[in-house]
């Protein structure tokens, strides 16, 4: 969709009720970490009304979920400094794997198939040498690591792939830890984030990004890729609150990376955290959630334009809709929403509302 089309698209949104979510989302599932008000963790799906399918305790606190290209399966990671990986089976919402990390490894909460469902990178942490690791599981071989890539930076956490199928992205977050501190951040002064293109099937590097060096604090946390190979991150700025850096941008290959700012109100709200990326059902336009600051952004994914913003408290979560400009969005506090660009207000899945869940960090659509 060209971008001209597009902004005459969502001009004419704000003219339309939001659609019920039944309506809109008629046959769409949704899968999501959560905890209960007793501090116990799970994996939930649920259909388009909010109603629970299927609910599969954790063995602690859930990150993202990753679903298989046939859409059987899905893949949970453990959040950092997390070792196991649960292997689901969609249909029943039964336990197929329980897999760990090597141990001197952990996890970072993301991983990626391949298109053709061979193969399952996740996002790992050498912490023994300060680096970071891309593991290759064989899914025939029931999720058996098989191969490791560096991951030619510290603290990777989200992956992407391109329309290609090989070239793998990996957002380096540039913060080094240890399991040993927590989640004490232990390089702060001399951290240096990037985001990474690497051959999925020899681990070669093929392009490296970095920030301009005032911005070397601003980690590349989260990234969506859309169908023509753009990539949108969203970031984590580490240095002083009195700075209000962008923390959104788009990269193509063979490009340096274009940083974003939204109004200068909105970019102070943000708080200099987002907390996940997702790209629309048309591949046009994304949303950024900013968790902290209580709100979503959204821009447009060729031109850069920012394209507004809607209030959510302590929202974390989104995924794409069924129509172009549409995302599902959820919230710590336990309230599941629909909305469109351009729209007045959410419109909440009605039976989920009721349920006690607290989402996690990120939300997929199967």
């Amino acid at each position: 969709m060209k971008r001209r089309r597009f902004l005459k698209l969502t001009t004419g949104l704000s003219l339309l009720p939001v659609l019920p979510a039944v309506a809109t989302e008629a046959g769409a599932r949704y899968l999501s970490a959560h905890a209960d008000g007793d501090g116990n963790h799970y994996i939930s799906g649920f259909d388009a009304t909010g109603l629970q399918q299927f609910r599969i305790g954790l063995p602690g606190r859930g990150h993202a979920i990753a679903v298989s290209p046939d859409g059987r399966q899905a893949a949970a990671v453990a959040r950092r400094p997390g070792q196991y990986l649960l292997i689901i089976e969609l249909s029943s919402g039964r336990l197929l794997y329980r897999r760990e990390s090597r141990t001197d490894r952990h996890f970072y909460g993301h991983g990626i198939f391949s298109p053709d469902g061979r193969w399952f990178y996740t996002a790992e942490n050498d912490f023994a040498n300060a680096k970071g690791a891309i593991g290759v599981r064989d899914v025939r071989q029931g999720y058996r690591q098989v191969d490791e890539y560096p991951a030619y930076g510290v603290g990777p956490h989200e992956l992407g792939l391109l329309s290609d199928g090989t070239t793998l992205v990996v957002a380096n977050g540039g913060i080094r830890t240890h399991p040993d501190s927590g989640r004490a951040k232990l390089n702060l002064a001399d951290m240096r984030p990037s985001l990474t293109y690497i051959n999925a099937r020899s681990g070669a590097l093929l392009e490296q990004r970095f920030l301009a060096d005032g911005l070397h604090k601003n980690s590349i946390r989260h990234l969506a890729v859309t169908p023509d190979d753009r990539v949108c991150i969203a970031m984590q700025y580490q240095g002083r609150r009195t700075r209000q850096p962008p923390l959104v941008g788009i990269h193509g290959r063979g490009e340096a990376i274009r940083l974003l700012a939204a109004p200068a109100d909105v970019q102070k709200r943000m708080r200099n955290y987002c907390g996940g990326v997702c790209i629309d059902s048309s591949g046009t336009v994304f949303a950024v959630s900013s968790p902290r600051g209580g709100l979503a952004t959204f821009w447009h994914a060729d031109g850069g334009d920012y394209l507004g913003q809607v209030d959510i408290v302590d929202g974390c979560g989104v995924a794409a809709g069924g129509e172009p400009g549409q995302f599902i969005l959820s919230s710590g506090q336990g309230g599941v929403y629909v909305y469109r660009i351009g729209g007045k207000e959410f419109q909440p899945l009605p039976l989920i509302q009721a349920s006690g869940c607290r989402w996690d960090n990120h939300l997929v659509r199967i």
